[in-house]
């Protein structure tokens, strides 16, 4: 016959258990929910007197707060693309001209932060030019 103590440990253990594994985590790691985002405000791109809105790239630097990745980021079609890499480039021109093909659109609309070089937002129009596009927007956030 098991002593009254011991069956009481027993039915206590598993939430002591819990217990000890949460103050473990909250030890290693003072915060348990994921670092925060990076918050970004977008300008706001107004179009040009024969050009309509369509398709809209998104360029940041390699270097973002939590993310780090060699040469600039292109942001299109919910894909990321990074412009040092000739595949990437490749496939970024591809759905390109691609969706402005879908879209029947000949403008593209870019945003770029102000830390990207000015040659891969100019690489980023030579693409655009490439893929038939007549219109490259450049949309200015102004402080």
């Amino acid at each position: 016959m098991n002593p009254v103590w011991l069956r009481l440990l027993s039915n206590i253990a598993p939430w002591l258990t819990m217990v000890l594994i949460v103050i473990m985590f909250a030890f290693l790691n003072s915060n348990l929910a994921p670092a925060p985002a990076v918050g970004f405000s977008f300008p706001e791109g107004g179009t040009a007197d024969s050009a309509r809105p369509g398709l809209v790239a998104l360029l940041l630097p390699g270097e973002v707060e939590g993310f780090h990745a060699e040469g600039t980021l292109v942001f299109f079609d919910d894909a990321r693309y990074v412009l040092s890499d000739p595949s990437g480039v490749e496939e970024f021109a591809g759905r390109l001209g691609e969706r402005a093909a879908e879209m029947g659109c000949d403008t593209l609309t870019l945003l770029a932060d102000r830390r990207v070089p000015a040659g891969d937002v100019m690489h980023v129009m030579a693409i655009a030019k490439s893929k038939r596009l007549a219109h490259v927007q450049l949309a200015e956030k102004r402080d």
